[in-house]
């Protein structure tokens, strides 16, 4: 299963997902805001070095979102995030999803501090998500699991998506509704993961063709 066959079909499913568990509810989006200090770190959260983007966090995001930052893995990330999942994800995600909280968090500190929050800061977020947890896939080098990995990053960055389409891109917030899409999501992935996993393993049983001796 390729990543766009994935993605396709987890995205259906998270759609259907979405709409029985809640309707969502789109805002006009303000004016992209390029100045103020989250969209600064935003900025270079998803476009320049760990390093560079760590001196950009606002001097008191320490005392109003409780931690400091720190670089690791080449990316600037919350030291106490993880994956939000139903079902385990591949550790190969760790890294990637602690940056992610990091990024939400930043849009939990402008909400706080009283900073208009851009819709796009939560789609640039979330899209770097999906990369680095598609980046994280290539380093294993049998196609098998390579390709269960990459159906897991579909499927996680599906979900992702309709949560953030549920918050209209705004601040990261607990609902209600949410364990409901987390469960289509659980189930998603492990059928992903098993269709996966089973046309793997099928091409590794020798047919042999037409006319050839057995």
């Amino acid at each position: 299963m390729n990543r766009n066959t994935s993605r396709a079909v987890m995205c259906t499913a998270a759609a259907i997902v979405a709409v029985t568990a809640t309707t969502g509810a789109a805002s006009t989006p303000p004016a992209a805001d390029f100045t103020s200090p989250v969209a600064v770190s935003v900025h270079a959260l998803v476009t320049e070095s760990a390093d560079t983007a760590a001196l950009t966090i606002p001097d008191d995001f320490g005392s109003v979102m409780g931690y400091r930052p720190r670089v690791q893995d080449d990316m600037a990330e919350n030291p106490h995030g993880d994956c939000s999942s139903p079902v385990p994800l591949p550790s190969d995600f760790d890294s990637a999803c602690r940056a992610h909280d990091l990024g939400y968090d930043l849009i939990r500190y402008a909400a706080a501090t009283g900073t208009t929050v851009d819709p796009q800061w939560r789609r640039s977020i979330d899209a770097q998500l999906e990369e680095r947890m598609h980046a994280a896939c290539t380093d294993r080098a049998d196609d098998g699991p390579r390709q269960v990995c990459d159906a897991a990053a579909s499927v996680a960055a599906a979900a992702v998506d309709v949560n953030s389409w549920r918050q209209s891109f705004g601040a990261p917030v607990a609902e209600p509704a949410l364990p409901f899409a987390s469960v289509g999501a659980g189930i998603a992935l492990i059928a992903l993961s098993a269709l996966s996993a089973g046309r793997y393993l099928r091409r590794r049983v020798s047919v042999p063709e037409i006319g050839e001796r057995a």
